[in-house]
């Protein structure tokens, strides 16, 4: 790992962080359902790179910026654990429990997608 690496997984991160940021203003409403459409969003881009780099052998430097970087600064797992202990702090388990299967299975779904998606587009 050399500074070339930390310096794409930086760029990546703050880009994504941003990209996250403009979300969560846009979708203030929802709350705290952005961190789900920000995470299934996050794993959609995470399976057509995946695919993308897979059928490119690109160089660690394209994982570092796009999967890394970027998809790491825009998901929001840690904030999506806060979300889930404020619906149990409440007492709203129903609630608990809709928004961890919708976070994990649409997680799944995106990620299956977005491969799926790059799949029937390339060569």
């Amino acid at each position: 790992m050399d500074w070339k690496f930390l310096l794409l997984v930086a760029s990546g991160g703050a880009i994504g962080s941003i990209f996250r940021a403009i979300i969560l203003v846009l979708c203030r409403s929802w709350m705290p359902w952005q961190t789900v459409l920000t995470n299934v969003l996050g794993a959609f881009l995470v399976g057509i790179l995946l695919r993308y780099w897979e059928q490119n052998s690109e160089p660690y430097f394209f994982r570092a910026f796009w999967m890394i970087g970027l998809c790491g600064g825009f998901t929001t797992f840690s904030t999506f654990g806060l979300d889930a202990y404020s619906f149990l702090k409440s007492g709203l388990w129903l609630n608990m429990f809709v928004y961890v299967t919708i976070s994990f299975v649409g997680t799944l779904c995106g990620i299956f997608l977005g491969f799926k998606l790059c799949s029937v587009f390339s060569p």
